[in-house]
Parts: C-alpha cells; structure tokens; sequence
C-alpha cells in the first residue's frame, strides 16, 4: 500500500502459488471499495458505458450497458465485463470526482443495496444505502489459474480529482485520459 503525494491510494496485491504439490490454484478476486457519496441519486459512473455485464440480481443474465453514463435509482449489483483500465465516479453536490486506475483485473464490480436491501444489512442504517458506492476492480469472468511457483500481481490506484459540472456533465475524456 502507497499514498501518494498527491493523496492518491495505490493499492498492490500478489498471489503466489507455493503448492508443493504440482497443482495449479484458481482463485477469483475483488477489491472491495467503498466510495463515500452526496447522494447516490445524484452520481454518474462513467467508463463502463456499451460494456457487457453480469447482472447479479438476475441470476448473472448477460446484458449490454445502453446509458451515457451509469445512474442510480435502484439496487444495483453488476459485473462490467473486460473494463477499461481507468473508471470515473462523479459526484455533483460534491464536486469531486473519483478516478480509479487498474492492472491486471479485467473486470468491475458495481453495487449499491438501496432501500429495501440495506435495512437487512445489520451494520447499515435504513438511509446509510444514500450515501456510498461500491466500484470494485475484479478478476470474476475468468478466474487466475497459477501453476505452482507462478505469481499474480493485481493493482488499484484511486484518487480524488476537485470536478465541476457543465451542462450537469463532466467532460469524461478530461478525467478519464
């Protein structure tokens, strides 16, 4: 782990197969992070836009991402598919935008409970769903397979940039670049 001189968070994990055995080790992997939000009606992602996704909450069904941006007006929980290395979160009440940068995982995860689902979450408030987003930086579709002495490296930089709207929209290609 690294914080930067400009506060950004570089995050660097390494998975060894150390079996002795001659056997390979499949192994999936996500960061789990969560980004504290405004208000999550109010946040655009942008970077995932005409991606195929895994939609969790339909039994994994695959389906093409249709919107300019990622909004939020219900429980979301989607695996974006062979993701661009650079992933943007804005938020407009706050004027900030979070950029995630990754290596070596193909993959993104989207979530938020909302309403319904947050109040059977036992370490969320009832409203807590309002104001966090998860983005993950994942290796899900295809699994890493290590044959014994080969290692994996998987890494996460997120940063927060200052952003301002024009026209309620961010220039992506500004943040995104």
């Amino acid at each position: 782990m690294a914080l930067g001189t400009e506060g950004e968070l570089t995050l660097t994990s390494r998975i060894r197969n150390t079996n002795s055995d001659g056997k390979p080790f499949t192994f999936t992997f996500a960061y789990h992070t969560y980004f504290s939000v405004s208000d999550i009606s109010e946040v655009r992602v942008e970077g995932l836009e005409t991606l195929d996704y895994l939609d969790n909450l339909k039994n994994r069904e695959r389906f093409t991402e249709q919107g300019d941006a990622i909004t939020f007006e219900s429980e979301i929980d989607k695996i974006y598919l062979s993701t661009p290395t650079k992933i943007a979160i804005l938020d407009h009440e706050k004027k900030r935008t979070f950029v995630i940068r990754k290596d070596g995982l193909a993959d993104a995860v989207v979530w938020n409970p909302w309403d319904k689902k947050s109040k059977t979450i036992s370490d969320l408030g009832d409203e807590d769903y309002k104001h966090f987003l998860c983005v993950e930086a994942a290796a899900i579709e295809r699994p890493i397979t290590l044959k014994p002495g080969e290692e994996w490296k998987g890494r996460l930089e997120l940063s927060a940039v200052p952003s301002s709207y024009s026209s309620g929209q961010l220039d992506p290609k500004k943040v995104l670049e």
